[in-house]
């Protein structure tokens, strides 16, 4: 069944929003501040009301894209938010087109079905070019696998093999930190994934 993520967020049902950035972040983005600063256009996808967003702008020049399917989501992200230059949008993201060096996830991919899990793999590759970044806090949750969701939870094993289609693991760890409802061992993963090329690509250079 479908979530009015809309209505979820009009009526206050969002326990996903902390009223804060996700505590491991800011160790996250120190520990890659180089991959964070070289972005020059960075994609925030499921934002909510946008603090993680808020904090990746602080710490670079990039420009900042909150994006959410939820209207009144965005509303209150450009009302909280005192950053001109982060861009706030409404829209689908398997609809979404554009180019993102680097692309930040956190609690999109586990909102998403699992019969479009392999869309959003899709989605991330087509916005990320070739060497791009997609860094993230993935709420894996496994001991819920399979359970109704969202969140829908996804052991370690079969994210990897899921994004390594399109993208090459370049880090992973624990968060340094985390808020006290998600603490628990594999719970939460922070990962680090450049594009690589596909083999269309790579056959086709190999030509030049």
């Amino acid at each position: 069944m479908s979530v009015d993520w809309n209505a979820r967020y009009a009526t206050g049902d969002t326990p996903w929003e902390k009223g804060e950035h996700h505590p491991g972040l800011p160790f996250l983005l120190a520990a890659h501040l180089g991959v964070v600063e070289k972005a020059t256009r960075v994609l925030v996808p499921g934002c909510g009301f946008g603090y993680d967003a808020d904090l990746i702008g602080e710490l670079t020049s990039s420009e900042i894209f909150g994006l959410d399917i939820a209207e009144e989501a965005i509303r209150k992200a450009r009302e909280r938010s005192l950053r001109d230059k982060t861009t706030w949008g409404v829209g689908d993201l398997f609809n979404w087109k554009g180019k993102y060096d680097l692309v930040f996830e956190h609690t999109c991919f586990c909102a998403i079905p699992i019969d479009r899990r392999q869309d959003y793999v899709s989605v991330m590759a087509s916005l990320i070019p070739l060497g791009g970044h997609l860094l993230g806090i993935f709420f894996l949750n496994p001991d819920h696998e399979g359970e109704e969701g969202p969140p829908f939870g996804i052991t370690m094993e079969k994210l990897r093999d899921l994004f390594g289609s399109e993208f090459e693991l370049v880090w992973s760890e624990p968060p340094a930190k985390t808020f006290s409802s998600r603490e628990g061992e594999g719970r939460e993963l922070c990962m680090l994934w450049q594009k690589k090329a596909t083999d269309f690509v790579a056959h086709n250079k190999s030509k030049t």
